[in-house]
């Protein structure tokens, strides 16, 4: 753990652009159609609990990472594979992050091979890396007012562009409630609200720890509506089936922005704004890891740095094949995996926690 911290302010614009991130440029929730904008609502609600559960356990160790307390609670053996097994799933939300882009970049740099694009990508984060939490919370608090500006900015250029058309959000409740909260359940409450489990990783470096769950909350609600509200332009526009088609909505979205023939073409601008927020998740995603690896093997972060480098950028190239394979098993991880790490063992933690608690009282 380094010896950093970072202002309640810094923590919350971390938590927006992570919720953010690459989620917004895929159809999310797709299987709940014109309805997809009320799954990922349900999704922000759903993700609050986990956060008062994840400041249940930062309350009691305040000044230790998730993976130092759970060999505190769990014990020297258990507590170390759980807190290895963490770390993979750091990596491998990063290596799905990182391949996102890689996906994504090539429909505007044509005929670039995607381990170039993975490259150029990765080294700027391995050196934010090296810089440590404190220059990167900086980094962030300083690109968030320009990102939100900007997303601001495209917004009112759809608006004025005409191309909302709220007939495509109706009937809203076509899809029935059974198919909104199964398609919560197993794809919008993991992505992204489920991935906040990261910042276990990060809480302990609070200047005011009392104010996690506070800011926690602000930073997810405040991020997850602006996702909600970026998927239900996306439906108004495209319309639910040409959204849950399409590779890239949000693109195919920004590119009908045309007024009077005067502004038009602002696809470099979106890709800009998507690059920056696709940066610091896969950058906070490794971090997670990268500490967590120095506080597991008792090693300097500096030294693990580059090999959990090229693993986040071998694992995004090789695990899946092509875009289609990527999303299906990102699917599949989603509704079998990803709640283990989110949902189950931080559930666990607090019961070893609360139960052991109240028989050192009794003894």
């Amino acid at each position: 753990m380094e010896n950093s911290k970072i202002s309640s302010y810094q923590l919350f614009t971390l938590i927006v652009i992570f919720v953010i991130g690459t989620t917004v440029i895929f159809p999310l929730a797709s299987d709940a159609k014109q309805a997809a904008w009320i799954s990922i609502l349900l999704g922000v609600f759903f993700g609050l609990p986990l956060l008062i559960i994840y400041g249940y356990l930062n309350r009691q160790y305040p000044d230790l990472l998730l993976t130092e307390y759970c060999i505190k609670i769990l014990g020297k053996y258990i507590g170390t594979i759980i807190g290895i097994c963490y770390i993979l799933f750091f990596l491998y939300g990063a290596s799905r992050d990182l391949r996102d882009l890689m996906e994504l970049t090539p429909l505007f740099l044509e005929g670039t091979p995607m381990s170039a694009i993975g490259i150029v990508f990765m080294l700027p984060i391995l050196y934010g890396l090296y810089l440590g939490i404190e220059v990167i919370c900086r980094t962030v608090e300083t690109f968030f007012v320009p990102l939100v500006l900007t997303g601001v900015f495209m917004v009112l250029l759809l608006l004025f562009s005409a191309n909302v058309k709220v007939e495509n959000l109706l009937p809203v409740l076509e899809p029935g409630w059974e198919t909104i909260i199964r398609t919560t359940i197993n794809e919008a409450w993991m992505a992204p609200f489920g991935e906040v489990i990261c910042f276990t990783m990060i809480f302990a470096y609070l200047k005011k720890p009392k104010s996690q769950i506070k800011v926690g909350i602000a930073g997810v609600i405040s991020g997850g509506l602006a996702l909600v509200f970026i998927h239900l332009l996306t439906i108004s526009v495209l319309g639910e089936y040409k959204r849950n088609q399409s590779i890239a909505p949000l693109l195919e979205m920004v590119e009908k922005i045309n007024i009077s023939e005067f502004i038009d073409r602002v696809d470099p601008l979106f890709l800009i704004w998507l690059v920056v927020n696709d940066f610091f998740k896969v950058l906070i995603f490794m971090y997670a890891a990268v500490i967590g690896g120095a506080t597991i093997f008792k090693r300097s972060k500096n030294i693990i740095i580059i090999p959990f480098g090229l693993i986040t950028f071998f694992t995004s190239i090789f695990f899946t094949e092509n875009y289609t394979s990527h999303m299906a098993q990102g699917a599949i991880v989603l509704k079998h995996f990803y709640p283990i790490f989110s949902v189950y063992t931080p559930l666990l933690l607090c019961i070893v926690c609360f139960v052991r608690q109240k028989l050192n009282k009794i003894g």
